[in-house]
């Protein structure tokens, strides 16, 4: 049995050590303090780290970038709060200027205790900015799940920007509020969890694509794409790895994934946590933020041995919190080849043969949402009113009940989707859809909500809107989300403060900008107003859809399986 090692009681400590050893530091120069204490302990204490007592931090730091040159390896600083870490300023100001990855990791005090007239209470965070690539500051206390998880992530994001060439100094600031932590025994099975960064520039090689394409093979395999612009290449990709028997593919329809064997319309379809036959061994992502707030439960709660994300962005994106691996490049960068050669490779394992027909055979179970099945209500009515529109049109979402509830239809079938889904605004929808009609030779319709329609009233006025434009403005007295999300849906106040009731002029509106203005508040009279929208060509169209925004959240929520 491997002996248990006698380090310090601080969690965020004993990962600052591992990480340190996962992205290759072997040398540690240490200054003494109180405050940083228990960072000393867990470097000390960990055996692939060999630390360098060194009194004063200005000369320590300078030792290390000696090191750090010489051996062209990463190497850390360790030192207390308050004046101890301005002392590295010089020394990581070379670094910075001579690309050598230095790790200055700096005790604080609690953040409650800054600028409080207490000893050692300065800014830390952020004060070495012109010296340092980047600058990660956490609570070294943190004890909740949650926040253990930012914590490595941030560590891996820090670690990455120091050693990705150009490689360059970087800050570690850890509030700790007790100086001399406890001891405990660490647990061998407790392993800092690195994040791997695959950066090939100019796209992957063949040999690359396959080595990737062999850690895939025999493995289950679910691919997940979120929001992204429509692409030929990764279309065609995702069809090859749909038609594979141990890979299964699930796109939203703002994913513009045009690919037979996709699973698009899957939220009300997907299993439940404990059903263990459609956990995956690897999970595949790429694309922008998930509306699906079912998806992105489960797959929090998946037990997953690896997951990989194809991105391009500076930092680690953890949405689901057990991240392994970034491919830093583009979905058309890499995903048609490692496609390919997984389709050469693939073979079939004891479990994973049976893994997309499982995936296929829930999907084709379940009754499919029809235009028909749902009554009266925006779900229905956005259904209804999206199986009538041509194909060639260029659909916008706005944010709230008109994603969610356009995502139970099959949105591939239209040239392109968007939304604003980069951090789920309600504003500037419709400036959005006029700027998305001025370059598309196809009509646009956006698929608004009464509120979102009222926050960018005013684009309605300018001189760029054309008949291009088609705008269905689902009414419900504004604010119909608040009924659907479970912590709004029981206020009190829910009506009167989150609702507003809303009382838009929706047909003066239309009229004053020369608008045709249509209205709807039954199926009927909803697929006779579509019909006059497709068909008008001579001015923009304002249709205004009315119903009842409790009966909106419930039909959503059992179209979901929320209930």
């Amino acid at each position: 049995m491997t002996e248990l090692l006698t380090t310090t009681d601080k969690w965020a400590c004993r990962m600052v050590a591992q990480s340190l050893v996962a992205y290759g530091v072997r040398h540690v120069v240490a200054s003494p303090g109180s405050r940083n204490t228990p960072l000393l302990m867990a470097v000390a204490r960990t055996p692939e780290l060999k630390v360098h007592p060194v009194v004063d931090e200005r000369s320590a730091a300078f030792i290390a970038l000696g090191m750090a040159r010489t051996s062209g390896t990463p190497v850390a600083l360790v030192c207390t709060s308050g004046t101890a870490m301005l002392n590295y300023g010089p020394a990581l100001a070379e670094a910075y200027y001579s690309g050598a990855p230095l790790i200055a990791v700096t005790a604080d005090r609690p953040q409650p205790w800054i600028d409080q007239a207490d000893s050692q209470t300065i800014r830390q965070p952020g004060a070495l900015p012109t010296v340092t690539k980047t600058c990660v500051s956490f609570d070294g206390d943190a004890r909740d799940e949650e926040s253990r998880s930012h914590i490595c992530r941030m560590l891996n994001d820090a670690l990455t920007t120091a050693t990705t060439p150009p490689c360059g100094p970087v800050q570690i600031n850890v509030g700790l509020s007790v100086p001399l932590g406890g001891e405990s025994e660490t647990d061998p099975a407790e392993r800092f969890p690195k994040i791997d960064t695959v950066r090939i520039s100019g796209g992957l090689h063949n040999s690359q694509a396959r080595a990737l394409a062999g850690r895939l093979a025999s493995r289950r395999v679910l691919v997940v794409a979120g929001f992204m612009a429509p692409s030929a290449p990764v279309s065609r990709a995702m069809a090859t790895l749909a038609s594979l028997p141990n890979v299964a593919v699930l796109a939203e329809g703002l994913a513009n994934i045009h690919a037979r064997g996709v699973h698009e319309c899957f939220e009300r379809h997907l299993p439940t946590a404990d059903r263990q036959e459609y956990h995956t061994d690897i999970l595949l992502t790429l694309g922008g933020p998930l509306v699906s707030a079912k998806l992105k439960s489960l797959l929090r709660k998946m037990r997953v041995a690896e997951h990989w994300h194809i991105s391009t962005e500076p930092y680690a994106v953890d949405t689901f919190r057990h991240l392994t691996t970034t491919l830093a490049m583009t979905p058309e960068d890499c995903l048609p080849k490692i496609s390919n050669a997984l389709a050469h490779l693939t073979r079939t394992g004891e479990n994973t043969g049976i893994y997309a027909s499982l995936w296929r055979e829930l999907m084709n179970n379940n009754a499919n949402l029809t235009p028909d099945a749902t009554g009266w209500n925006a779900p229905a009515a956005i259904i209804n009113t999206l199986a009538a529109i041509p194909p060639a049109y260029n659909i916008e979402l706005s944010n709230g009940m008109s994603v969610r509830c356009a995502l139970q239809f099959p949105l591939s079938r239209f040239h392109r989707v968007g939304s604003n889904r980069g951090v789920s605004g309600i504003d500037g929808s419709i400036s959005t859809a006029v700027g998305a009609s001025i370059l598309s030779p196809n009509p646009t319709l956006l698929i608004t909500g009464d509120m979102s329609f009222q926050y960018d009233l005013g684009a309605i006025t300018s001189t760029l809107v054309s008949p291009k434009l088609k705008i269905v403005v689902m009414n419900n007295g504004g604010g119909g989300i608040f009924s659907y999300v479970s912590s709004t849906a029981n206020l009190p106040e829910r009506r009167e403060l989150l609702q507003c009731n809303l009382r838009l002029p929706l047909r003066q509106i239309a009229d004053t900008w020369g608008m045709l203005y249509l209205r709807a508040d039954s199926l009927p009279s909803l697929r006779q107003a579509v019909r006059q929208l497709v068909a008008e060509s001579e001015r923009p169209v304002l249709l205004e859809v009315l119903t009842d925004p409790g009966e909106d959240a419930a039909a959503l929520r059992a179209i979901q399986g929320l209930q």
